[in-house]
């Protein structure tokens, strides 16, 4: 018979556990706390180093230092380890199991790669070693890697957005949760940054240099002379892809769609389509009042045009059909349209191999990525500083 201190050889797999600490990480997110991957990453690390080890209190001590920021994340926090039910030597031993094997890697969510190296001994219950005969787990370092996928929904009978067959390093930067690229004031006063000074209206400004060149042609002025104020005769048109791949940067649309009552323009209106302007062209995202792409194109010629679309890269696709029809889009509104700007929500690393660097690499549109910094250059573009 096996003695009765020495622990199975394998956990039932009733007690085989989740990644550690996720049911807590999971507790914080579904009550708004704002933890993302990076936050979870750090306590998986903290425990491979041995913070939080011993007893609950400790392991409690290294939550509340990683992931409370305030005094309702600290209650939040502790609550939920009030919850937990005293754990049996078998449970415990699992625990052991999955933090010394890193199984804190399941579920597709946490990857590891690099060469194996000697685990620390483990102990058992009665505080004595292994004997050396007995097999010791290799664990491997871990290099941190988070799989960031989209969610599958579907808009204008579009296909689901497809999770990404790789899995960028944790390095790049991925936003995880909700977060405003621009707020709607700085959208705001950006606009009004889109300016061309015409006068325009009655004459209710007074011009000095008139009014003294008729003082001294006349030799007596009856009334002074007078010109219309300037105005901002700026024009914009905005058309935005609402694609299944664009759904993640819905809240920017609305943001923008917000802030150009806002901007002072001579006239500003917002178009959708799907994919590419084709046919038509429509008043909000859910396809509603459609007008012919070139009607709403003659309305605005001599405006400004911004287009917002991941042309592709979203998807890693490259499509030479998608990109030949938006190749002869922009040729026809270039025609209508002294500057064309397109703004790119990818990184300009994500646009090779893809149908958006056909499109960057056209000569009537100027490709931008989507950040505050490229919205003023596009300003800039709109206005004519090239």
């Amino acid at each position: 018979m096996r003695p009765t201190n020495e622990r199975p050889a394998r956990v039932s797999e009733k007690h085989r556990l989740p990644p550690p600490l996720l049911g807590l990480f999971r507790e914080l997110l579904a009550n708004g706390v704002p933890v993302g991957t990076r936050d979870y990453l750090d306590g998986l690390r903290a425990l491979r180093l041995g913070f939080g080890q011993g007893d609950r209190q400790a392991l409690q001590a290294l939550a509340l230092a990683l992931w409370a920021r305030c005094d309702e994340e600290r209650r939040l926090i502790t609550r939920w380890f009030d919850g937990l039910p005293l754990p049996g030597q078998v449970l415990l031993d699992a625990v052991d199991d999955a933090l010394t094997t890193g199984a804190a890697a399941g579920d597709d969510e946490v990857a590891g790669e690099g060469q194996a190296s000697a685990a620390p001994t483990r102990r058992k219950p009665d505080g004595s070693t292994p004997p050396t005969g007995e097999p010791r787990p290799v664990v491997p370092p871990v290099e941190a890697r988070a799989r960031v996928s989209f969610a599958g929904t579907h808009a204008g009978g579009g296909l689901p957005v497809p999770r990404l067959p790789v899995e960028p390093v944790i390095g790049e930067d991925y936003v995880l949760h909700p977060q405003t690229l621009v707020s709607l004031r700085d959208m705001a006063v950006l606009w009004r940054r889109y300016r061309r000074s015409t006068r325009r209206g009655p004459p209710s400004e007074l011009d000095l240099a008139a009014t003294i060149r008729e003082r001294c042609r006349r030799g007596v002025l009856a009334q002074p002379v007078c010109r219309p104020r300037r105005a901002n005769s700026a024009r914009l048109l905005v058309l935005a892809d609402t694609s299944a791949s664009m759904d993640p940067w819905r809240p920017f649309l609305a943001t923008l769609a917000d802030s150009l009552p806002l901007g002072r323009l001579a006239s500003a209106e917002l178009r959708y389509f799907t994919n590419l302007p084709r046919r038509h062209l429509f008043a909000d995202t859910d396809f509603a009042d459609s007008q012919p792409c070139r009607e709403v194109l003659r309305r605005h010629a001599g405006a400004g045009l911004l287009v917002l679309s991941d042309a592709g890269s979203a998807r890693g696709y490259l499509n030479r059909r998608r990109a030949l029809q938006t190749a002869a889009f922009l040729a026809e509104a270039a025609s209508l349209f002294p500057a064309i700007v397109w703004l790119n929500p990818m990184p300009r690393t994500r646009w090779a191999g893809t149908t958006a660097a056909l499109v960057a690499a056209g000569a009537n549109v100027s490709m931008l990525p989507l950040d505050a910094a490229h919205l003023l250059r596009a300003v800039d573009i709109l206005r004519g500083n090239k």
